[in-house]
């Protein structure tokens, strides 16, 4: 079997972050749940990780400044930023920063399913 896909959630919503657990392990893939940005940082220093969904309202940094940290010590690593706040980024500012996609919450679960997909090269069907 092959290694799990590791996929770091940076949410501080506790019921997000167990949302995304539920529908990572239908996916195969491990999750490596953060708080804030700053854990997320952290965490990346000491994980492999394929794949980051980010909230942008974090308490601390915001997911934006995640986003560009990120970006810039990875490039290739693919992000997928989430928000209850389509004000606070849009969807042309969160990809010119690097975001693979964008989504505004509720999340639609098909819609995020076939994001994760793309983004970790999971063949479909």
């Amino acid at each position: 079997m092959s290694s799990q896909r590791k996929v770091l959630v940076v949410d501080d919503d506790e019921n997000i972050r167990a949302a995304f657990s539920d529908l990572l392990k239908t996916e195969q893939c491990s999750m490596i749940p953060a708080a804030s940005a700053e854990e997320a940082i952290a965490k990346l220093t000491h994980h492999h990780v394929d794949l980051v969904i980010t909230d942008v309202r974090l308490k601390g940094q915001s997911g934006a400044t995640l986003l560009l940290q990120v970006k810039a010590q990875q490039p290739n690593l693919p992000i997928i930023v989430i928000t209850g706040y389509p004000n606070s980024i849009s969807e042309q500012d969160a990809k010119a920063f690097g975001a693979e996609y964008f989504f505004v919450k509720p999340l639609e679960l098909t819609v995020i399913r076939e994001a994760i997909r793309s983004c970790l090269h999971v063949p479909h069907g």
